[in-house]
């Protein structure tokens, strides 16, 4: 299916213009990232997103993030956050991204993954980390920890008070 433009999108819910230009660079908040994620969340498996993504993911557990790789001609290599998401028990990458993969071209689906598959094509990028050794509890809390403190613009469900609606944010 052929990915939606922002036009398409716009035209789709005239009552929300999307508008992303800017990212929510907090220092307080950023200090507020779990210390130990950088032994957590090692070697990340990066996947291209695109309609064949679901051949090239695991079935285990663990933390997904979405970014942007706009790949500029210059370095250092500038990648945007765009997502971050959890897989546990109840669900697998496989399924998890079955409905991702149906959101590209869908009119039919949530704002917010109408915009996170369908605006970059061939620039989007789709790192898993595969925690298994961790409960799902664990697991959830590192994914809380991650959206409520780098507050990235297509996540939606925040539990700090000082991260609001991330569609709110970036409109």
């Amino acid at each position: 299916m052929t990915a939606l433009s922002i036009s398409d999108l716009n035209n789709l819910n005239p009552e929300k213009i999307y508008n992303i230009k800017t990212f929510v660079l907090n220092l307080s908040s950023w200090l507020n990232i779990r210390n130990d994620l950088n032994v957590i969340l090692q070697n990340p498996i990066k996947v291209r997103f695109d309609s064949n993504i679901q051949a090239h993911l695991s079935s285990r557990k663990g933390i997904y993030m979405f970014f942007v790789e706009p790949n500029f001609p210059f370095t250092p290599e500038a990648r945007y956050l765009m997502y971050v998401g959890r897989v546990i028990s109840d669900n697998t990458f496989k399924k998890r991204f079955y409905d991702y993969v149906n959101a590209i071209g869908n009119r039919n689906k949530r704002r917010n993954i109408q915009l996170l598959t369908n605006l970059w094509p061939n620039k989007t990028w789709v790192y898993y980390y595969e925690l298994d050794h961790l409960s799902d509890d664990e697991i959830t809390a590192i994914e809380d920890n991650l959206i409520d403190n780098v507050i990235p613009p297509m996540n939606n469900k925040f539990k700090i008070k000082e991260a609001v609606n991330s569609r709110s944010i970036y409109n």
